[in-house]
């Protein structure tokens, strides 16, 4: 799949997930956490089930209507029918038991705070992808998310212009992540105080 890497907003957008297995409870669970309203639809949701709209029956192609995103992890034959319904509605659509045969993939993925990356190979070989995250995860420490959110900070207290870009690009480029890797606390708020009086 020559695929386009996006990171969807899906806040206050209709999520559909077919399927209450393993795989249909982590995506409820992803889409909940990514602020979507979620209709869950399977004969065997459970009781406790936290989705907005929660309906146990089985799966029927009216469901698809109003889904921004629709993941089919249900039996392959249902998984068949909901990519074909969804795609006649126009929305996009995750085949959990073919990659390739839906519209997009979910791919793994390591969070450092505000930081998200995201490992995929398109569908064709999940279990590199799984190895690839557990070797990259490793390399990529907590001190990343601080890293980031720092940047943010100053990026949205500086007007736009080349002098933000300049800043941001020395503060990516210098001593500031290996500095907060080190738990430098105080010297990594000298250097963001200095970057504070240039402002003024």
């Amino acid at each position: 799949m020559a695929a386009l890497p996006l990171h969807v907003e899906l806040a206050g957008r209709l999520v559909l997930v077919v399927g209450a297995g393993p795989v249909g409870r982590r995506r409820v669970d992803a889409a909940l956490a990514a602020g979507a309203t979620v209709r869950w639809v399977a004969p065997d949701v459970p009781a406790d089930a936290s989705a907005h709209a929660v309906s146990r029956r089985p799966y029927q192609a009216s469901d698809v209507q109003g889904a921004l995103l629709v993941f089919a992890c249900a039996p392959a034959a249902v998984n068949v029918a909901v990519v074909q319904d969804a795609r006649r509605v126009n929305a996009l659509v995750v085949r959990a038991d073919d990659g390739r045969a839906g519209d997009a993939v979910v791919p793994a993925v390591i969070r450092r705070g505000p930081l998200t990356i995201g490992i995929s190979t398109g569908g064709q070989a999940p279990a590199a992808t799984s190895v690839l995250r557990a070797a990259l995860a490793g390399r990529v420490p907590a001190a990343w998310g601080d890293f980031v959110a720092c940047l943010a900070a100053v990026r949205s207290a500086r007007p736009p212009g080349a002098q933000r870009q300049a800043m941001l690009r020395r503060l990516a480029r210098g001593p500031l992540l290996a500095q907060m890797e080190r738990g430098e606390r105080p010297t990594v708020e000298a250097l963001l105080t200095s970057v504070g009086r240039e402002r003024e």
